[in-house]
């Protein structure tokens, strides 16, 4: 893989924006944590509350799912950047726009390579459902 086209000073920037982005991340997943073990010795009073409550369980645990997804493409950012192949597109090799990466820092695709990405994975999850009808 191509090593990346930034200077040291601007993947110090990379890293440090990563490293802020991954501190907040893992405080609300420790939060949502919390808050999910805190309702486990709260009582529950008739089915209304009982139902409310586990529909927002599983709302906070799908979403803590998603905050440790998003922290792995952190993490995995962080390995581009010591490896110095931060800011080169997975798919095509090309050079990411960086104004992409300093509004999505973990990003791993360019915009247009992402775009097309996205279409093929919509493509796969529409052509899954409708195996799963047949």
């Amino acid at each position: 893989m191509a090593k990346t086209p930034f200077s040291a000073k601007e993947l110090s920037e990379f890293k440090e924006q990563l490293m802020e982005k991954k501190t907040y991340l893992i405080k609300e997943i420790q939060g949502k944590e919390e808050e999910l073990t805190a309702g486990d010795k709260d009582e529950v009073g008739d089915m209304a509350d009982m139902a409310t409550e586990l529909i927002e369980r599983e709302l906070n645990m799908s979403l803590s799912e998603g905050d440790r997804a998003r922290l792995e493409e952190i993490d995995a950012a962080l390995a581009r950047i010591k490896d110095k192949t931060y800011g080169i597109c997975v798919d095509t090799g090309e050079v990411i726009n960086k104004a992409r990466l300093k509004a999505v820092p973990e990003a791993l695709r360019t915009l247009p390579a992402q775009e097309a990405y996205d279409k093929l994975q919509r493509k796969r999850k529409t052509l899954s459902r409708v195996a799963d009808i047949e």
